[in-house]
């Protein structure tokens, strides 16, 4: 699956700290990664319990939460297509909370 970053999430990523960028590599590398190659994102495998992944009400946006200490960790993402018709994950914000406010 290939991936695009918004702006709005280089700009993000750019606020985390050292630690929390780690931990967010983590995460997606270890648990979400696998869930998607496993089918997640199709509905054939349920996502990861700890990542708590949900899709944002009315919108085509989902959610996963990587951190539950303080700072916690939250980033928002959306599934599309490439050009050539192949799945594409556009990572949209990370970082808290507050990035719901705007998704």
């Amino acid at each position: 699956m290939k991936f695009e970053r918004t702006a709005a999430f280089l700009r993000d990523v750019a606020r985390l700290s050292p630690e929390q960028y780690a931990l967010f590599r983590e995460v997606v590398f270890k648990h979400f990664l696998p869930a998607i190659e496993q089918g997640a994102h199709t509905g054939r495998v349920s996502w990861p319990t700890r990542l708590r992944v949900h899709k944002l009400t009315d919108t085509r946006v989902y959610a996963m939460t990587w951190n539950f200490a303080s700072p916690d960790g939250r980033a928002t993402f959306e599934f599309g297509t490439t050009d050539d018709g192949g799945p594409l994950l556009v990572w949209r914000r990370v970082g808290d909370h507050s990035i719901y406010d705007r998704p």
